[in-house]
């Protein structure tokens, strides 16, 4: 996820590049560039690369150039391939330097491209994909397309989620941009015109703003903004009501950013999944720097986390085991080096941490290095410290989050865990390609059940509201369900600050069913996965003991719904995905409890983003 914007027009100015991108720094603080056309119908790059300090040191760069230009393009990066370096910061240049592109997504076919693009010539300068992008232009524009063909035509070759920007020293007042899957809007200013990933970039300085749709063509001029489709026919632009002042405007109009981040679910998990299949049917993974040989020699997998982390790898364990047949152990990272764990160089250590930092688990992954084992991190920050130290990595692409308590790294968190076990029985011949190919597929339809579900969230929020007076939660499931229960309940903990505790519902005739009452609220996990009807069992016997009980089923699922007061739906998917849709609506239920407490749901207290103590 990266952040673009392009200005052009009398009063386009690099003060309007630059806060922009400061606008859109939360998604992607890797790095930062802008382009320009200069007055001497000349390129003019500055890229900086110093992480949440490349807009200042960006801004410092830029008063070296003339202010006033023609067009330009700046672009704040998040990661997905190539390292976190200068020569893969955007904006990129074909081989004349007459053409910049700045790219949000990811071009999954770019190696195919490449190849060929190098072998007629084209020198490249980055490891990114973006770059193929620029010399597809330069291809078709020596072929006589202007600017706007020449994207149309380029657009036709890309595959992919993707939003591209470019400039054209030849045609120096124009920018031409394009969208799959991505965002990208348009608005118009005094004097001058502008594209963006999102309205905050441009709020306050355009005072009309036009919406983009898929694989629409925008050309943008200091006297128009026109819209085509890739056929070359005109379209009619269609006006966004904006009706935010600036700080919601950051939020994407969401009264807080983790609502806007439950929200982008549906996007985070897709983007995860992009470019993770070859046309072979291969799970691919490009940051995986361990040999098939390495990977088929492993006896033994060890998950380390702390927090949400640790539950997503719970989820990961079922299905490694179960795809893998490997023996999977699971690790508190804050325990994991003081228990004297048995690991070898035959053993897989995998450590999950949504910024990289995480000390605990850092310090796990560290001592199971000098033990010999072979490590592995999933990570949703590029470059991160625990990435760079482990023998391979595996990142997430959620895109910078904000709010403290983690809601789309969890799930995107999931979904990389569960590629890695396919990867795993992939290479290790526990999977035929065709079993491969039919899980990949559900997993690809993952993003739109999310969305069915957010579409829920009245329901979810008015039974939320009407629970302002309950003192204690718990939550139950088996199997898949029981780290999701966790997870529900580390949620309502985490910003509702009320007592929630989360068990494998076969456990309650054990002790806990000894504090069901009728002052209780039980959050079932029954969707149909393995054990199903022993969870319903179980649910049976707090609902006898007075417990108002809420439902996590199948969406139609009568019976299951049937057995609580309330009931959740949720699209029914594998099994061993589950874990991905069943959290989503306790991510809800959370979320709009502590809303209704009165409580920062952005900053709960006494917790931190990132812990980096121990």
């Amino acid at each position: 996820m990266c952040g673009i914007i392009g200005s052009t027009g009398k009063k386009a100015s690099l003060i309007d590049l630059i806060e922009g991108l400061g606008r859109l720094e939360y998604r992607g603080y890797d790095s930062a560039g802008i382009a320009v056309i200069s007055d001497l119908s000349k390129l003019e790059r500055l890229r900086a690369v110093d992480g949440t300090a490349s807009l200042a040191l960006l801004d410092e760069l830029s008063k070296g150039i003339n202010g006033v230009y023609s067009a330009g393009i700046g672009h704040t990066r998040w990661a997905t391939h190539g390292r976190v370096t200068t020569e893969n910061a955007h904006p990129h240049f074909d081989c004349t330097g007459n053409i910049a592109i700045v790219h949000n997504g990811i071009v999954e076919n770019f190696r195919e491209l490449k190849e060929e693009l190098a072998n007629a010539g084209h020198v490249f300068t980055s490891q990114t994909d973006t770059e193929v992008i620029a010399h597809l232009l330069e291809n078709y524009l020596k072929e006589g397309a202007n600017l706007t063909s020449a994207v149309s035509l380029a657009m036709t070759q890309l595959r992919g989620a993707m939003a591209i920007v470019a400039i054209d020293v030849n045609d120096p007042q124009t920018i031409v941009a394009c969208k799959r899957m991505a965002p990208l809007i348009v608005g118009s200013g005094n004097e001058v015109n502008f594209v963006a990933s999102d309205v905050p970039a441009i709020l306050g300085k355009a005072d009309t703003f036009y919406q983009v749709g898929d694989n629409q063509v925008v050309v943008v001029s200091p006297e128009e903004i026109s819209l085509y489709d890739l056929s070359g026919n005109q379209l009619e632009l269609s006006k966004i009501d904006v009706e935010w002042d600036l700080d919601a405007a950051v939020r994407g109009g969401f009264h807080d950013f983790m609502s806007k981040e439950i929200f982008e679910q549906s996007n985070s998990v897709r983007d995860t999944l992009l470019g993770r299949m070859n046309p072979d049917g291969e799970i691919i993974l490009d940051e995986m720097r361990l040999k098939i040989d390495d990977l088929q020699e492993i006896n033994k997998i060890f998950i380390v986390g702390c927090g949400t982390s640790y539950h997503a790898g719970m989820v990961a364990k079922y299905a490694i085991e179960h795809w893998t047949r490997l023996p999977v152990e699971l690790d508190i990272s804050s325990e994991f080096r003081y228990r004297d764990p048995v690991v070898d160089s035959q053993t897989l250590v995998i450590g999950v941490s949504q910024s990289g930092e995480t000390l605990d688990t850092m310090a796990a992954m560290h001592e199971a290095s000098l033990l010999g084992a072979k490590t592995l991190v999933v990570s949703n920050v590029m470059g991160s410290s625990m990435a760079r130290a482990a023998d391979a990595v595996l990142y997430t692409r959620a895109g910078p989050e904000i709010g403290v308590a983690a809601t789309k790294t969890h799930t995107s968190q999931i979904v990389a865990l569960l590629l890695l076990a396919l990867y795993l029985a992939q290479v290790r011949h526990n999977l035929q390609l065709s079993e491969v190919g039919e899980i990949f597929s559900e997993l690809q339809l993952l993003p739109p059940k999310i969305d069915q579900i957010l579409e829920t969230n009245d329901k979810i929020a008015s039974v939320a509201q009407s629970m302002v007076d309950v003192k204690r939660f718990y939550f139950i499931g088996r199997q898949i369900g029981y780290p999701v229960a966790l997870e529900g309940a580390l949620k309502l903990k985490e910003i509702s600050y009320l007592p929630a505790e989360g068990y494998p519902a076969g456990e309650l005739k054990h002790g806990p069913i000894a504090m069901i009452d009728a002052d209780a609220v039980v959050f079932g996990i029954a969707t149909r996965t393995r054990l199903w009807e022993k969870t319903i069992s179980n649910i049976e016997e707090v609902k006898v003991r007075g417990a108002k009980v809420v439902m996590i089923v199948n969406s139609g699922d009568d019976a299951s719904s049937s057995l609580g007061d309330l009931a959740f739906e949720v699209p029914q998917t594998h099994p061993l995905l589950a874990g991905v849709l069943d959290v989503i609506p306790l991510q809800l239920f959370a979320y709009h409890l502590s809303i209704a407490l009165g409580n920062d749901v952005d900053r709960p207290r006494n917790l931190a983003k990132t812990v980096t103590v121990e």
